[in-house]
């Protein structure tokens, strides 16, 4: 097979996860692209790389296949909208999770300072005490677990990691998604011209913090990057802004929002899991984790670009290709995951699943992600016990380019 493909080729192989029915069930299509190479799909304009084999062989292969088009950049947008980006100032470098090597080592190691093991354990009674305090919060034996208590506990804990002030998290929420909004080319662009005139406000509240962290360093992630860690000097202002408001702000809040949803819903529709969970939820917990980041990758995938001509999984692709990799798919891959739609706590090779990415690019903020999911689920069930799916619950996912998640995970107890 070339990269050259026929209509009806296309058709098949068109993905969209904006609309139905690839929004409600991606795994529908995931299934049915495993079983043949990989192919073009029109509406995102890349191949799509959906089998755990060929996964690995891209993420494992950096200098055929390049980082620089992980995630788009908010300058490839229509003229429309980089003109508003200009009139505002708001710069644009490439992101850590774009850069290759050698260029890439030096912005991780920076950047990996903000996620250490002891920046894990300095944040966990944080952790606690916001887990603690949304539920206190509770009303009426009934929740929305992602508005009432995912959603404003991984905000929290993102803003201490960033250093943003707690009480600007609504506004920076807000500016959080018109970052998302820039990135996706599904958006209308009436939508992302709008959100485009708001970076300018952004640009300038990162800049008044990054001059504050220049004359008051503190234990931040921001400090971090203005001034150095790990060995290596500070990143330069404007590469400071877009760490921040993508890799760090953008893939810690949504991935692990969705990731702790994913974890409840599963240990809800389950009752043996839920029960071993309750029985012994220090070793449950970790094992549902895991199980539920294989089924649910919160994280839908990244973009590659071919370096140059290379046959993978029986297509041939030239030096140029787009490629976006579907990690929730490679996820369930029965070639590598038996029986990869069940919830087996006990799955020996669970650790092997790609939501975090591997190699080179995996996520520096998992161990933290990591953390923070079994705060959240540790504390839920262990002051609401009897915590249940709310009667007609039926999951309804958010309709996202980059990220798998609940609109609402609806409980009562």
């Amino acid at each position: 097979m070339t990269a050259t493909t026929s209509s009806t080729e296309d058709a098949a192989a068109d993905f969209n996860p904006m609309v139905s029915p690839h929004r409600e069930d991606p795994h529908l299509f995931y299934r049915t692209a495993r079983s043949r190479p990989p192919a073009l799909s029109p509406t995102l304009g890349a191949y799509l790389v959906t089998r755990y084999d060929d996964l690995v062989t891209v993420v494992d292969d950096p200098q055929t296949f390049s980082s620089e088009a992980a995630l788009p950049f908010i300058y490839a947008n229509p003229p429309e909208v980089t003109s508003v980006l200009e009139a505002g100032g708001v710069p644009e470098t490439t992101m850590v999770v774009n850069e290759d090597e050698p260029e890439h080592r030096a912005f991780r190691r920076v950047f990996d300072a903000g996620f250490t093991g002891a920046r894990v354990r300095a944040m966990l009674p944080t952790m606690r005490a916001r887990a603690d305090e949304l539920v206190d919060a509770f009303a009426g034996g009934a929740a929305d677990l992602v508005a009432d208590y995912a959603v404003p506990f991984v905000q929290t804990v993102i803003s201490a990691i960033i250093g943003f002030p707690a009480e600007d998290t609504a506004r920076i929420q807000a500016w959080t998604d018109d970052v998302t909004t820039l990135w996706n080319p599904l958006s209308p662009v009436d939508d992302r011209v709008a959100a485009a005139h708001r970076m300018a406000e952004y640009t300038r509240y990162l800049q008044a913090l990054i001059d504050d962290r220049r004359a008051r360093p503190r234990e931040d992630l921001l400090s971090d990057l203005v001034h150095g860690a790990n060995g290596f000097p500070g990143v330069p202002d404007e590469y400071t802004h877009n760490i921040v408001r993508g890799a760090a702000r953008v893939a810690g809040f949504d991935t692990t929002r969705d990731a702790i949803t994913a974890t409840v819903l599963v240990i809800l529709q389950h009752p043996d899991v839920r029960d071993r969970v309750l029985a012994d939820p220090a070793r449950a917990i970790p094992r549902a984790t895991e199980e539920a980041l294989r089924r649910d990758a919160p994280h839908r995938g990244l973009f590659r670009i071919t370096t140059r001509e290379v046959d993978l999984g029986g297509t041939h692709l030239p030096a140029g290709t787009p490629l976006l990799l579907l990690f929730g798919s490679g996820n369930r891959d029965e070639t590598r995951f038996p029986d990869p739609d069940a919830v087996d706590l006990d799955r020996p090779n669970v650790r092997e699943h790609l939501a975090f990415g591997r190699g080179l690019h995996v996520c520096p903020g998992a161990p933290m992600a990591r953390a923070e999911i079994r705060v959240a689920l540790e504390t839920l069930f262990r002051r609401l016990p009897n915590v249940r799916l709310a009667d007609g619950f039926e999951p309804i996912y958010i309709a996202s380019y980059f990220f798998r998640g609940l609109e609402s995970l609806h409980v009562t107890w």
